[in-house]
Order: C-alpha cells, then structure tokens, then sequence
C-alpha cells in the first residue's frame, strides 16, 4: 500500500530580498498600478444565481449580499477584508546551545505580506535588533490551499540567527503587563526604558508643514485593499521632500505598522534619518513604542492620539501629530522638527 501523502508542505525563504520578491506570493511588489488606484464599487447581480467572482488584490475576498436602499433589495458581489489567524512559531538557540522551537503568538491579520509583518514585530517587541536576526522564514500551509488556488497561510517558523538570545521570561511579563488595564501604562515606559531605546535625531525645522495635508491623499492612491472594500489600516513613510517611499494595509492597526516597519527594515535602500510615519487611524501607545523602536522621529495620523501615546511621545521626544485632516493638524509634541511658516 502507497505510503499516505500528508496534508501539509513548507516553504521556505530566506532572507535574501530578491529571492523573497520572486517568490513570495505576498509581496506588496507585485501590485500593480491599476490595482493600487482602483476604486471601491458594488456590481449589481440581476439574477438570484451566485456568479462566480475571482478577487484581483491578495486579502481581498468576493462576498455575495443583499443591498437594501428603500424599498429596492437588490442581490450584489462586494469585496470584503481577509482576516485570519496567523501562527508565529520561533527556532532559536537555547543557553546550551541547543536548537528550540516555541509558539511566540497568535496574530489576526490580513495575509499578503506575512515576511514584513513578522520582521516588524519581532523588531518592536526587542525579540530582534536588524532585520539580519532572521536567517530564514518558514511557511507551513495546506495542499488542499493549493488545490484550490489559495493562498492563505496560517503558520509561519521564524529561523533566528544563532546570537539571537530570546528572553521568554520577559516576553511573557511584558503580555501580561500590556493586557491588564492600570498598569500598562507605567509597565510600557519602564518596557521602552529598559531597552535601552536609543535617541531620536533631534534635527530642527527639517520638515515644512504644507507637506503634512497631503499624506493622507497620497497613501490612499496606494491602498489597493481600502478602495475595494473599505474596511482596512494603511500606513506610509514618507521623506522630507513628501515623497511616499512604502506603505502597508492590514484589517488592524497594529499589523499595517509591523508591515511597513518590517519593509524598511528589509531595505537597504531607506533608512529612519528624516522620514515620518503616517498613519490612517488614531493613536495608541502600542502604535508610539513601535514607532520609537524604528528610529523615526515625526509620527503623524488622521485621527487623535491617546493621553499615553502622548506622554510617551513626550519622554522620548517624538514629534507626534493628530487630527490631519482638511488641511491642517494638531502638534502634540516637537513642534521644533517642523518649519513653521506663520509660527507665532
């Protein structure tokens, strides 16, 4: 009798850019223009049949519903955000040396871009320091995926270089402290401080604030997942000149920040001196102690930030900007990184 074929392969990638963009089926690379400038529309079905809809953009999934305007029901394909589980398991060395292998977490994201959003969380998180810590990434996915033609991972190994020592006792003290309302506050500074976080290039008056207003223009025209469905976080980073350099979506917050920070990481070409972190939503601590971690000095978002974010924003110098929106912004903090030009 045939030996049973099992259910489950691996892929496995290293941590060369360009064998990555060649083959990872994520990458944010091959998306085209018309996908990214595409706009978010609703086809009309006019019969009761379920046609047969393939989604264009990697996280994007065709939902069939029923639209009510009025009196008039009318059966319609929409285009939804992909959210699913994502298993982060870490191979590591041990303090003998010995090779170990362990769940890290559980993460609920938006699958396409899986190798960014891994490298930049283990990069806030102080698991790692480069993005050079990680010598090889492997996914484990579904034969009956590839039968069908999807893509959609749900478990991903983490190769850690050999010098990588991984602290379990401290990452389980830093979950817990950050789960608990009433102590994650002090318990995220003293986390930051203890890291040894180094500071922020203090540069003055590098940014001009006519710039500001028009990143959020400028990252909707890349967010290829929010035209279609509407329903996702974008980020971007952008230089001095306004120059949109990367960007990222996930369905949360969190993730689309791991992506983009796990991108610039990943490209020798860019670097944090000069460069501004824009975000599509508000801003929480969680979203400030990333930030810090990558060396960018100027954080700026289209919604509000918290009393947190704010007061951390202000103990590590952090130019923090809220409310970007119809031409103008509020500056929380440093104000003296931006030009000015009728400042009072």
């Amino acid at each position: 009798m045939a030996e049973q074929k099992s259910n489950q392969q691996h892929r496995t990638f290293d941590n060369k850019d360009a064998r990555l963009k060649h083959n990872f089926p994520y990458n944010m690379a091959n998306t085209t223009r018309n996908d990214q400038l595409s706009h978010h529309t609703m086809s009309k079905v006019t019969t009761t049949t379920k046609s047969k809809t393939t989604a264009t953009t990697v996280g994007v999934v065709a939902c069939a519903l029923k639209q009510v305007n009025g009196v008039n029901i009318s059966l319609c394909i929409d285009s939804v955000i992909i959210e699913e589980p994502l298993q982060i398991s870490l191979i590591y060395n041990d303090t003998l040396g010995k090779e170990q292998e362990r769940v890290y977490l559980v993460t609920m994201r938006t699958p396409g871009d899986d190798v960014n959003l891994v490298t930049g969380l283990l990069l806030a998180e102080g698991i790692i320091k480069r993005a050079d810590d990680i010598v090889g990434i492997n996914e484990q996915f579904d034969l009956d995926d590839i039968d069908q033609n999807k893509t959609n991972h749900n478990e991903i190994h983490v190769q850690l270089s050999p010098g990588v020592v991984v602290d379990w006792a401290l990452i389980n003290r830093d979950t817990t402290s950050f789960s608990s309302c009433g102590v994650c506050g002090k318990s995220s500074i003293k986390s930051l401080e203890l890291r040894n976080i180094i500071d922020l290039d203090t540069s003055a008056g590098w940014l001009s604030d006519h710039i500001i207003p028009h990143f959020s223009e400028q990252l909707r025209q890349y967010q290829s997942m929010f035209n279609q469905t509407g329903g996702v976080h974008g980020c971007a980073l952008f230089d001095a000149q306004g120059q949109l350099l990367l960007s990222s979506e996930d369905v949360g917050r969190h993730n689309a920040l791991d992506k983009l920070l796990g991108k610039l990481a990943r490209s020798p070409e860019f670097d944090a001196l000069h460069k501004i972190t824009f975000l599509s939503g508000r801003i929480s601590f969680e979203l400030i102690q990333k930030v810090l971690v990558s060396g960018i000095s100027i954080l700026v978002a289209v919604g509000a930030p918290s009393s947190l974010a704010i007061n951390m924003a202000k103990r590590f110098n952090l130019t923090l900007i809220g409310f970007s929106r119809d031409g103008g912004f509020n500056i929380y903090h440093g104000a003296f990184r931006l030009n000015l030009l009728n400042d009072n």
